[in-house]
């Protein structure tokens, strides 16, 4: 591995050598054995620290245990690194790691200077040994981490100066903090105006391939739908009942561009929107997620396409630990309006954002054709935005579909 060396005190070894060096001849000269005897030891200690200072550290090797880990906030994880030395052993070092602040280590000796941990911890490994050091830490904020700096400081055993080593190489490890879940208290209703696979009470659909009974006959019944084993049994004629379904899929869309003097607008929203994914992800509902941020491709702005389950609630939770407030934005309207004429829009429309005549303008239009909820929780309190009968506070509207 590559490490960058700082190497400080060594002007002063070479002095000391020299001096005693000279001190050792001089002795000599006047026949001075014990006097040259102590110069020569002293000669020997400072000759052995610079041999030892100049190769220390130069065969280290780290490897980290895992590249990515995800957790909860307030959850809790371990970074475990291998170190793997070569002839020369480190006595008495000092490794300080340097991590982003959506996580915190989990340890009293820790300090915080603009969004990043510092953390020090006593480091020894013998000659041609392993050793493996474990750090506990915590999740802090929804966010994603990474490893900025690992230092590796050795002293010098006589006297002052140490050899400061810097890993060069990329670190590829980071940690995934996903945002907090909270449950939705209220229901998204599916579309009885639309065929499709959502189990219904009511609907104007029905699935064919799944039969549910029969009934009595009427006259308005087509002849295709006759149960015919049945009607020999009942002695009557006998109509098959089918499966009412109905179309059901969501697309959640959030405005990243925080309200004015909004503190924390941009986290609320995102807490929001995993409180609707998770809903979807519980009733196997199908859900797409576009965020306002600026993205390369085809699509301008990020989009995760339609799926169920837990695999697109775990994709969902990975795309917002890795976002951030300070990506580049794209105005929200013109989000809504890019994906309108690209045909991308389900039966289902949640708008996440803070109140706005130009978004509610075009959430109007929209509910012509389709159900809209332009949900602006995040300028309430939770208490607010949990409440279950949304439709009648000032947090959350629903804009039925004509």
């Amino acid at each position: 591995m590559n490490w960058i060396r700082y190497e400080n005190g060594f002007k002063t070894i070479h002095q000391g050598m020299a001096f005693t060096f000279i001190f050792f001849i001089w002795s000599f000269i006047f026949l001075q054995p014990w006097l040259a005897a102590g110069f020569g030891a002293v000669f020997g200690m400072l000759a052995f620290q610079n041999v030892y200072f100049a190769k220390v550290g130069k065969d280290l090797k780290v490897n980290f245990k895992a590249k990515q880990k995800r957790i909860l906030i307030d959850g809790e994880e371990e970074l475990i690194m291998e170190f793997e030395n070569g002839i020369v052993p480190i006595w008495n070092g000092t490794l300080t790691l340097s991590i982003e602040d959506p996580v915190a280590p989990n340890t009293d000796n820790r300090k915080h200077y603009s969004g990043i941990y510092d953390l020090s911890v006593p480091f020894a490994v013998g000659s041609n040994k392993k050793v493996e050091i474990r750090i506990p830490l915590e999740g802090k904020k929804r966010g994603m981490s990474r490893v900025t700096r690992l230092l590796l400081e050795v002293p010098h055993l006589f006297g002052d100066g140490s050899v400061n080593m810097e890993l060069e190489d990329p670190i590829s490890y980071q940690s995934l903090v996903y945002p907090r879940v909270t449950t939705l208290r209220r229901e998204l209703e599916s579309s009885p105006f639309k065929p499709g696979e959502v189990e219904q009470k009511t609907s104007l659909f029905r699935d064919t391939l799944q039969m549910i009974g029969t009934r009595d006959y009427v006259p308005t019944d087509r002849f295709d739908q006759i149960h015919w084993t049945a009607s020999a049994k009942m002695q009557k004629l006998q109509t098959k009942e089918f499966l009412p379904v109905s179309s059901q899929s969501v697309a959640l869309i959030l405005n990243a561009i925080e309200k004015d003097r909004g503190y924390m607008d941009f986290e609320k929203k995102i807490e929001r929107l995993v409180s609707y994914a998770d809903y979807c992800m519980k009733h196997n509902i199908p859900y797409s997620v576009s965020i306002n941020l600026r993205s390369f491709g085809s699509t301008p702005y990020l989009q995760l396409p339609s799926g169920t389950g837990k695999i697109q609630f775990q994709k969902t939770m990975v795309m917002l630990a890795k976002i951030s407030d300070k990506n580049a934005k794209m105005f929200y309207e013109e989000m809504l309006l890019n994906m309108e004429s690209t045909g991308q829009l389900p039966q289902t429309i949640v708008l996440i954002t803070h109140e706005n005549e130009k978004v509610r303008a075009v959430a109007q239009k929209w509910s012509k054709q389709y159900t809209v909820i332009m949900d602006t929780a995040s300028e309430g309190s939770g208490e607010e935005w949990n409440n279950p009968v949304l439709k009648k506070t000032g947090t959350d509207s629903s804009i039925p579909s004509a």
